[in-house]
């Protein structure tokens, strides 16, 4: 009787309840899931069911692996050039912007202590920047409408964070606001008084929508 060949062309099945095999996409995919603000190695190995010793073979330490991290979410936002009108490029690179930064505002303070920075927006800034020219735009005239976007947009970060903060103490920006003008004379501050309302708009606070169409609005006169 002749040999029997069990070789095959599929590769032979995971024994069941193996554990994936960690690569660093599967890292830093599980990070974002677990949310990068509050990110704890420890529970990150837990979760994939490695030693924190694994870990370290990815990364050097919790900074590197935060950078790399939103990195991956800004290069996922990336929104596509479809050739659609100047004005609504904008508009969705803003969104986009708001979108993996906005909505975690804990990254900005990750951004402002230098945990991550310039180079997770290499490409996000590069397509900006070439889809604007390929409309007409100067480089300057480019550059300077993504610094206006960027401001505009990570102030209205900072300003939905402190709003959410302050809801999860119960409170908000009205109640805060009449709190401390309770310990000023009622003569003074009158300014402010006269706004109250105005200056307690948590959504006009934060709303970033309007403030870039205006600016993009100075723009329309050499860019209809």
């Amino acid at each position: 009787m002749g040999r029997v060949d069990t070789k095959s062309d599929s590769p032979p099945a995971r024994p069941a309840g193996r554990p994936r095999r960690l690569t660093l996409d599967r890292l830093l995919d599980t990070a974002i899931e677990m949310g990068l603000p509050d990110l704890n190695m420890k529970e990150l190995a837990a979760n994939l069911g490695v030693g924190i010793a694994t870990l370290y073979r990815y990364v050097d330490n919790r900074e590197a692996l935060i950078r790399l991290a939103v990195g991956r979410q800004a290069i996922r936002a990336l929104p596509i050039d479809r050739g659609q009108p100047w004005r609504e490029l904008v508009m969705d690179h803003a969104t986009s912007l708001f979108s993996s930064v906005g909505q975690q505002p804990s990254l900005v303070i990750e951004f402002v202590e230098a945990r991550w920075g310039i180079e997770v927006e290499l490409e996000s800034v590069d397509g900006f920047l070439g889809a604007l020219k390929a409309r007409g735009f100067t480089a300057r005239e480019a550059m300077d409408l993504y610094r206006a976007m960027a401001k505009i947009v990570l102030g209205a970060a900072v300003a939905a964070g402190h709003f959410a903060a302050l809801a999860t103490r119960g409170t908000n920006q009205a109640r805060e606001l009449k709190s401390a003008l309770e310990s000023w004379d009622e003569e003074e501050l009158p300014h402010l008084r006269a706004a109250a309302d105005d200056y307690a708009d948590e959504a006009a606070a934060a709303a970033w929508k309007p403030i870039l169409e205006a600016v993009m609005e100075q723009m329309a006169g050499h860019h209809p």
